[in-house]
C-alpha cells in the first residue's frame, strides 16, 4: 500500500506539472487550435464520464464496509472527476465562467494539508528544499469540499517549492482562530513586491518573481485558488513575516524574511 500511494502521488505531481506546460501554451494558440481544445475538451468530457463510470463501480465493490483511506480516496477521485467534466464542458460553452458543483462534507483540513505535503516532498528533495508540515490533529474539522481544498493548497504548497532556494524550508501549519480553521505555507523565497500584491489573484498575470529551478508559470493558479477559497466560505491571503523557521532532525536553518500564504475556512465544526 506505500508503494502504491507514493505511485499515485507522483503521478498526481507530473500531471500538474504537464497541466501548467499545457496551460502555458494556450495563450498562443490561434483559431485553428481553439478549435482543436474544443474537440479535445469534449473528447475529454466523454472520457471522464467513462471514468466516473468505473469509479462508481468500484466504489460498489471496495468501498462498504472497507477501509477508511480507501472510501474517502474514490470519493476524493469521484469528485475530482466531477469537477474535471464540469470545467472540461465550460470551455465548450459561452457561458460566464461558473465554479464547478461543490460537495461539502465534514474535513480535516490539517489532513488535508498532510496529504498535500507528502504529494510535494519528493519534488522538493530533489531541490533540496525540505518541507516540514505541522498541523493540528484535533479541532480543525470543516465543512469542505476535499478536492477543492486540496486543490488550494495544492497551488500553495507547489507554489512555495517552486520559488524557494535551495537550502531553504517549505513550513505548513494550521492554526485555530476564533471560527475559523487557518492553514498557512510560509517559504523563503522572493517574496512579492507592492505591484506583484495588487494583481496577486488575477487570471493570467504573472508576478516578478521567477521560479528557481526552471520551472513553468502560468499566472492562473493563485485566481483559481482564491475563486474556490471564497467558494468553501474562506479567504485566501498573502503577507511577510520576519519570523524564523527551523527543521529539527536536518542541517536546514531558514532565517529571514518570509513570505506566507494562508487559506482560512470558515466553516469550522465544534
Amino acid at each position: 500500500m506505500p508503494h502504491q500511494r507514493k505511485a499515485v502521488l507522483a503521478a498526481v505531481v507530473k500531471a500538474r506539472a504537464d497541466l501548467d506546460r499545457a496551460l502555458t501554451d494556450l495563450a498562443s494558440l490561434t483559431d485553428d487550435d481553439r478549435k482543436r481544445v474544443s474537440y479535445s475538451a469534449h473528447a475529454l468530457n466523454n472520457y471522464l464520464m467513462v471514468v466516473s463510470t468505473t469509479l462508481t463501480l468500484l466504489r460498489s465493490t471496495l468501498a462498504p464496509g472497507g477501509d477508511r483511506n480507501v472510501r474517502r480516496w474514490l470519493e476524493a477521485l469521484q469528485q475530482a472527476t466531477s469537477l474535471m467534466a464540469s470545467t472540461a464542458r465550460g470551455v465548450l460553452t459561452a457561458s460566464p465562467d461558473v465554479l464547478p458543483p461543490l460537495v461539502f462534507a465534514p474535513a480535516r483540513l490539517g489532513e488535508i494539508a498532510e496529504e498535500t505535503c507528502l504529494a510535494y516532498r519528493e519534488t522538493a528533495r530533489k531541490k533540496k528544499v525540505i518541507i516540514r508540515c505541522a498541523v493540528r490533529v484535533t479541532g480543525d474539522h470543516v465543512m469542505t469540499d476535499r478536492v477543492a481544498a486540496g486543490a488550494v493548497l495544492d497551488n500553495l504548497v507547489s507554489n512555495a517549492v517552486k520559488y524557494s532556494e535551495a537550502g531553504t524550508m517549505v513550513s505548513v501549519t494550521t492554526t485555530i482562530k476564533n471560527d475559523e480553521v487557518v492553514c498557512s505555507v510560509r517559504d523563503r523565497g522572493p517574496g512579492l513586491t507592492a505591484a506583484d500584491r495588487a494583481k496577486l489573484f488575477q487570471r493570467g498575470v504573472k508576478l516578478s518573481a521567477q521560479p528557481t529551478a526552471g520551472e513553468s508559470s502560468t499566472g492562473y493558479g493563485l485566481a483559481i485558488a482564491n475563486d474556490l477559497t471564497t467558494a468553501l466560505g474562506g479567504r485566501l491571503s498573502s503577507r511577510a513575516s520576519q519570523a524564523e523557521d527551523r527543521a529539527s532532525r536536518s542541517h536546514c536553518t531558514s532565517t529571514g524574511p518570509a513570505s506566507i500564504a494562508a487559506m482560512s475556512h470558515t466553516r469550522r465544526l465544534p
